[in-house]
């Protein structure tokens, strides 16, 4: 399918023809048409619920395939909360296609916050990690480890494997960096929107959702009664949407994972006017990130050292005293406490790190769960769940956002695919090429968190490399866009008879053998003395 340069047409009520607003500066799409392309209008109306990563990268690519867009935030204003966020490049290779964003990106992380390697260290047993090669400068190569007197090497330094020069795909590009500040990433989509002249609308609360399957639309209830209705409905609103209601029949609330997180984030001169901290991490200007864990008994630290921000999260058993909230309200006198009580001797650098935590930048976070339901879309397809509304992530999995944005550009080439005359059967496309592969992730990515928690220390002296956090080639190398444009038809025909028509996904390990999992099966599982590397059948190399 062929696309077109972008072109709008100036309403009476201010809107394009595609529910973009104009700019006061002009008209956005003539100023983007020579660099931006878009596929022909395809009179669908998309109402997107969220402007989280998710929802946002939803309006862009649902816009770029020809869809109309509207999008309601619960917030009275942009949240630019958070500290680094990880993107795998199965996500961020779509923004080839988004040549601004794109360039922006990369010209805001130009310093490199991606990480060249990563370090293992043990919780009274340092090493410390020097920045090695990136994904732009593989030749570029520093294998540098400083330890200490109390110090012991794990593993590392390691880079991300989709850093690997035989990694032909990868090197295509675009060269964006793996590891994001979140608030910059999150800022670039934003401003990428405002460039198209979407309108984000704030403090619109959604309470419930429903479809009308014979009017063909989906509908929202807004907290002040309003209602808005669209062809499609996009429950982009997180882990406590409401969408589940419709789709599901039942409000499936998330879950008690048993692990909590400290986590903080300030600037990183701030951070090395404390001497012990800058003895340790002496971050020079110019050079690449530091990126440690520090591996205790049932908990893990992870510092983060990048020329703007320094960054630095605790994940621990949950003793009850974690929200769910992002009120940064914690001294580091608590944290502290928490690391000796659960695993004593830390070394000093670590203790004096989380010291130079200004007030106001701690927050103490309960880290939820919820176990992946199979549906995403509502009986008639005009309501469909994308991002944390869909699947939850723990943060150790590196991999929340990267789903979230594959979950985007599959739903909007779907919708692209099946027209305004099939939109039920391609949301109901989109959730079958998803579900399986999420999943897999799902898995992929509490397992990491448990060899962090629950590691065989006998096993990792024999082999370091079990200690590794996993990026799978099935993960890095997959093409989100691509595989709904080869896949659409084959599962469309597998939606449409009912399932009688085989299909089968290709987007997970090879050799896996799909089967649907809770965590409190994979935990009775460890329990009962299967390994963690067990519980990953198939190449998921």
């Amino acid at each position: 399918m062929d696309s077109q340069a972008i072109t709008s047409t100036r309403s009476a009520n201010g809107l394009a023809s595609n529910g973009t607003h104009h700019h006061e500066n002009g008209d956005t799409a003539a100023n983007m048409a020579s660099t931006l392309k878009r596929y022909p209008e395809t009179g669908i109306l998309v109402l997107i619920v969220g402007s989280g990563i998710g929802g946002l990268m939803s309006a862009l690519e649902c816009w770029r395939k020809g869809h109309s867009i509207q999008i309601l935030e619960r917030s009275a204003g942009p949240v630019y909360s958070g500290d680094n966020l990880t993107i795998q490049p199965s996500a961020l290779s779509i923004l080839r296609h988004w040549p601004e964003l794109c360039k922006e990106i990369e010209e805001e992380h130009n310093r490199e916050i991606d990480i060249g390697s990563w370090t293992y260290v043990s919780a009274s047993k340092i090493i410390r990690s020097i920045r090695t090669s990136s994904q732009k400068r593989n030749a570029d190569l520093e294998n540098h480890l400083d330890y200490k007197h109390t110090g012991e090497h794990i593993y590392g330094p390691n880079p991300p494997s989709f850093n690997d020069s035989e990694n032909i795909i990868g090197r295509k590009g675009p060269h964006v960096a793996f590891m994001q500040s979140r608030i910059k990433f999150y800022k670039s989509l934003i401003r990428q929107a405002q460039r198209l002249g979407l309108l984000i609308e704030y403090d619109k609360r959604v309470v419930s959702y429903y479809e009308d399957d014979e009017s063909g639309i989906g509908g929202v209830v807004l907290k002040n009664g309003e209602r808005r209705e669209a062809d499609v409905v996009v429950a982009a609103d997180g882990i406590k949407t409401s969408s589940g209601r419709l789709i599901s029949g039942e409000d499936i609330q998330p879950k008690e994972s048993g692990m909590a997180i400290y986590r903080s984030a300030y600037p990183t001169e701030h951070a090395l006017s404390e001497p012990q901290v800058k003895a340790r991490w002496d971050f020079k200007k110019g050079g690449r990130p530091i990126w440690e864990f520090w591996l205790g008994p049932g908990l893990h630290v992870l510092v983060v050292v990048t020329e703007d921000i320094v960054c630095w999260g605790l994940t621990h058993l949950d003793d009850g005293s974690a929200s769910e909230s992002w009120t940064p309200d914690v001294e580091p006198a608590e944290v502290l406490k928490v690391m000796e009580r659960e695993a004593p001797g830390w070394h000093p650098a670590v203790a004096a790190i989380m010291k130079t935590a200004p007030n106001g930048t701690i927050i103490h976070w309960k880290l939820m769960w919820r176990d992946l339901c199979e549906k995403w879309t509502s009986p008639a397809g005009h309501v469909v769940q994308v991002g944390d509304s869909a699947h939850s992530f723990l943060p150790s999995s590196g991999n929340g956002a990267s789903q979230a944005m594959e979950d985007a550009i599959t739903l909007a080439t779907c919708l692209q695919l099946g027209g305004k005359s099939n939109i039920s059967s391609a949301t109901k496309v989109y959730n079958k090429l998803r579900y399986e592969r999420v999943s897999c992730a799902q898995k992929m990515s509490f397992v990491n968190s448990q060899i962090k928690h629950q590691t065989d220390w006998a096993a990792v002296a024999k082999n370091p490399k079990l200690i590794r956090t996993r990026f799978p080639r099935w993960i890095y190398q997959h093409d989100p866009e691509a595989y709904a444009y080869e896949k659409f038809s084959l599962a469309l025909h597998h939606v449409l008879s009912g399932g009688e028509a085989e299909f089968q996904n290709t987007n997970f390990p090879r050799g896996h053998i799909f089967k649907r999992w809770t965590m409190e099966e994979v935990m009775e599982e460890i329990k009962a003395g299967k390994s963690v590397e067990a519980l990953l059948d198939g190449d998921w190399s």
